[in-house]
């Protein structure tokens, strides 16, 4: 066995008897099952909305000054896909991934807390430099840059004797640490991360843009992938010299020397300093040096201001999804009604004419994905809640569906899907006075306080309408 594939299995065997590795196998294979499909965008935002810190650094990421232009506050999951795309979603999910993976025992280790802000400065580098490619290409090159770091990290975690050592020669002789990593252990840092990024089955045109070239002021980059490596690397080392407090001159020279071989104007080179710079001061503050973006507590029940939270939603929907299709506007609905009511669950029955029954379509919340196939019912009269909800042609709220009056009106199918669920708010989507959807919320195990006043039902009924109005729009352009 020669020496770099004793080395890698040495890695291998390591993070499995850890137990972390299979973890992360199976959220790249998500993330790229993602990639290689036609996924729309509410089950692209089903799968963001069921990771809580996931979602908030969606919607950050869209509000930030590289997506300024697209105009009004992003408030949804489903908006900022529609802005920033599934492509650049998935390598987005893909980068969070990767940075939760090694974050959790970052802290704890003064070389892991470093080795992680110097892959996060690169990232912020890479996204800033980038950003006038287009936002696709933005996220894919952020990925390819913590794939350049990972293996620094890699070391630092699973291989720290060797770490060490690489770290002692690398002061000792003033040489790269990838120099330093090949004289010590007989492969380099780019040889590595190129072997993790095989090893997880990533594409290859990732795994490809780990193989360090020649990057000079003169060089010609011939493809895609060629751009990938040299911005990734090129960002890599603005971070280290970043991290190693050289100054800001220095800096902006390295990446100012390479501007014309990437494709870069100065007022970006200067923006992506800038940015780094905040982003390296922010981590650099932090007593805990907590690296990792702690999720935002997720408060249950419905909201005390709820119907301004409906009208604001409403405001949003009616700016940016007038001319949107059912298919696109029906999840940004759903999603701005449970975010505005702080829903634990949601989801839109869809009614099947020729069938003549109502099926669960989209669903947001922990574990719904799974049982949209249970939840449907048939058209024809039952005096269930839904059926109550669909001739009462207006919202309906259950405030307490194991009360003995209402127990019985809860359907089978609801109950041995959603066990727990206490207070119920249906709200029907009318075409052509036809109860033709039913948006479905609930808040857990937790009652509804206070109950629903007439405002905030008619708000919700107005933001039920918008999904009426996509209908209609559809069926006169055909």
């Amino acid at each position: 066995m020669t020496q770099k594939k004793q080395l890698f299995e040495e890695l291998w065997t390591r993070m499995a008897r850890q137990g972390d590795f299979p973890t992360l196998q199976f959220c790249f294979d998500n993330v790229f099952k993602t990639l290689n499909s036609d996924i729309s965008v509410g089950e692209m935002a089903a799968g963001v909305l069921s990771d809580f810190s996931l979602s908030q650094k969606v919607i950050r990421l869209a509000n930030s000054a590289m997506y300024h232009s697209f105009g009004g506050e992003v408030t949804t999951v489903s908006r900022a896909i529609l802005i920033l795309g599934v492509d650049a979603i998935s390598h987005l999910t893909l980068g969070v991934q990767l940075l939760d993976y090694f974050s959790g025992a970052a802290p704890k280790r003064p070389q892991a807390a470093r080795a992680l802000q110097q892959a996060l400065v690169a990232g912020e580098f890479t996204r800033a430099l980038s950003s006038v490619q287009g936002i696709n290409q933005a996220e894919e090159a952020v990925v390819c840059t913590l794939m350049h770091d990972i293996s620094r990290l890699l070391l630092v975690f699973y291989l720290p004797d060797e770490w060490a050592r690489i770290e002692a020669l690398c002061a000792a002789d003033d040489i790269a640490q990838s120099e330093a990593c090949e004289r010590i252990l007989g492969v380099t840092l780019e040889e590595i991360a190129e072997a993790a990024a095989v090893k997880w089955r990533l594409p290859a045109l990732i795994a490809r843009s780990m193989t360090r070239k020649h990057l000079d002021t003169e060089m010609v980059l011939d493809s895609h992938g060629d751009w990938l490596g040299a911005i990734a690397e090129i960002s890599s080392r603005a971070a280290a010299l970043l991290s190693r407090g050289e100054p800001e001159e220095v800096i902006h020279d390295l990446l100012q020397s390479h501007a014309q071989a990437l494709g870069l104007q100065s007022s970006v080179v200067d923006a992506a300093v800038w940015q780094a710079r905040e982003l390296n001061a922010s981590i650099a503050g932090s007593e805990s040096h907590d690296v990792s973006e702690a999720p935002l507590p997720h408060p249950s029940g419905k909201p005390h201001n709820v119907l301004q939270r409906l009208q604001e939603s409403l405001l949003e929907i009616k700016r940016t999804g007038g001319n949107l299709p059912v298919s696109e506007l029906a999840p940004l609905v759903l999603e701005s009604a449970m975010r505005a009511l702080n829903f634990s669950r949601c989801f839109l029955m869809l009614l099947n004419p020729a069938a003549k029954r109502f099926g669960a379509r989209v669903a947001f919340g922990e574990g719904m994905r799974e049982k949209l196939e249970a939840l449907s019912f048939e058209e024809g009269f039952v005096p269930d809640i839904f059926h109550f909800a669909a001739i009462a042609h207006k919202p309906l709220l259950f405030a307490d569906t194991f009360d003995k009056e209402v127990a019985h009106r809860v359907p089978r199918w609801y109950r041995e899907q959603l066990p727990d669920a206490k207070s119920i708010l249906l709200a029907p989507v009318d075409v052509h006075n036809r109860c033709v959807a039913i948006i479905c919320g609930d808040w857990g195990s937790t009652t509804c306080a206070g109950g629903m006043s007439e405002s905030e039902l008619e708000a919700l009924d107005l933001l039920a309408r918008e999904i009426s109005s996509a209908f209609l729009r559809s069926s006169e352009r055909r």
